[in-house]
């Protein structure tokens, strides 16, 4: 047997393992069952580093292959657009994306678990359908009775907020009610759709980078993507797609058509709005005036329908930026002192404009640069939910920051929050995730520097260098 045909075979193995325990969960989930959701999260995690680990131990052979691939590799490859002079090196990323569209599939019709925000997402589509303006009604409104079922609006959380998620998302959740009601198919086929996008790209990405596309499965495969994305359904699958779509073309330097992709992430989330101060440095002022025209033009475009009445959603990012805290680190610390919590939300919030400051100044890879904002929004930020790993992991794969990975895997003690009668957090729980994170951290970043330092006195092959 060769090399490549063990490696996939052992691929195909660790794939049927990760769906084993997925189906173990979609079986006895039944309402949702939290305990069981963290142990098949920690059990998923573990086969995937696992395939990961098999992947880098054959990476010289799997670069050296010089077999002619296979008519289904070729065909995925022209469809792709991707061009490489290793076709047969992609057969494994397309086979870890068919498990990963599997594994995605295989959750369609589990019950949320840790978090209800779905029943918002569905809520708001329903609002939007029958000619209501989410950004005007709150869920409690009595005017809204005749729109009432058995679970909507009851199993909404906040009822006397109107609609905090942008016009991208408003029309996402109106489509998802036009295709499934009240159901969460509508939701998890769209969101599907987003995840293949998002791999696709990833995959694109790594290959303009000259990287290894068998780090697809760094996405691919992450139990935080698919189970906070197909179990609990958040909105950010959709975010991420449009954001991984935006590098990719601000890399490919298509500065009209990523302006499009970065204002829809926008319109989903507005954490996309974090990286402006790259896109000066990355494409110039005078490139940077089209880009922002535009950006402001569709911005504008989907606002449009939904400017009638009072507008809330500036009150929730007002209340959100002074009240908002889950699962922080720097902010928990800062807090625990003498300091106030607004001081401590000050201070994390000005560390972070300082730091994206200097990374705009400094990067010299955009991708990069993109990754150290979120690395920096992750440490300062004062909420933390799970979910909200999933933009950076996404850019994970193109830096591979162990420390990152360390949180995505231990963030998941987190959901002992929810897990217990009275929503609070733990200090056990806090500094769990924390401390192997930051001592990561301190190893990614000596790391880094050695190989930016090595990369600016020697002679590196391109793939390195990246």
């Amino acid at each position: 047997m060769t090399t490549q045909k063990k490696i996939i075979l052992a691929v195909f193995l660790t794939g049927i393992l990760l769906e084993a325990a997925l189906l173990y969960f979609v079986y006895f989930n039944g309402e949702g069952n939290i305990p069981l959701y963290m142990i098949i999260y920690f059990v998923t995690f573990i086969i995937l580093f696992n395939a990961y680990l098999i992947l880098k131990k054959f990476t010289d052979e799997r670069k050296s292959d010089s077999s002619l691939p296979d008519k289904v590799t070729v065909r995925l490859l022209k469809i792709l657009n991707i061009e490489t002079t290793v076709p047969s090196a992609y057969k494994i990323a397309f086979i870890v994306i068919a498990f990963g569209i599997l594994f995605r599939l295989t959750l369609f019709f589990t019950q949320p678990t840790t978090s209800p925000d779905v029943y918002r997402y569905i809520w708001e589509g329903k609002l939007i359908v029958h000619g209501y303006n989410p950004f005007e009604f709150a869920p409690n409104d009595a005017r809204l009775l005749e729109l009432h079922s058995d679970e909507l609006p009851a199993k909404v959380t906040f009822k006397n907020m109107t609609a905090i998620y942008p016009p991208a998302a408003q029309f996402t959740f109106s489509l998802a009610y036009l295709i499934g009601g009240e159901s969460f198919f509508g939701l998890r086929l769209l969101f599907l759709l987003c995840e293949i996008i998002t791999m696709i790209f990833i995959l694109k990405l790594l290959n303009l980078k000259e990287k290894d596309p068998a780090l697809i499965i760094l996405y691919a495969w992450l139990p935080l993507a698919i189970m906070e994305f197909f179990i609990n359904i958040h909105l950010d699958a959709l975010g991420i797609a449009f954001f991984v779509v935006f590098i990719y073309l601000i890399e490919k330097e298509k500065y009209i058509s990523s302006s499009i992709f970065f204002a829809l992430s926008f319109l989903t989330k507005f954490l996309p709005l974090l990286i402006l101060p790259l896109l000066l440095k990355k494409i110039g002022l005078k490139k940077s005036i089209l880009f922002f025209v535009v950006f402001i033009l569709v911005s504008i475009l989907f606002y449009l329908p939904f400017l009638t009445g009072e507008h809330s959603i500036t009150k929730f990012i007002s209340v959100y930026l002074q009240r908002w805290e889950f699962n922080g680190s720097v902010y928990k610390i800062l807090k625990s002192t003498f300091l106030s919590g607004g001081t401590s939300r000050i201070l994390c919030g000005a560390m972070l404009v300082i730091s994206i400051g200097l990374i705009s100044i400094y990067y010299k890879r955009f991708t990069n640069g993109v990754f150290a904002v979120l690395l920096c929004l992750t440490i300062f930020s004062t909420t933390v939910y799970p979910w909200y790993l999933g933009w950076i992991a996404a850019i994970n794969p193109f830096v591979g920051f162990y420390s990152v990975g360390s949180l995505i895997f231990l963030i998941n003690f987190s959901n002992f929050t929810p897990l217990g009668t009275v929503w609070q957090e733990y200090l056990w729980v806090t500094l769990v995730q924390y401390i192997p994170f930051y001592f990561f951290l301190a190893i990614d970043l000596l790391l880094y520097r050695k190989k930016w330092l090595f990369n600016n006195n020697h002679s590196l092959p391109l793939e390195e260098r990246e």
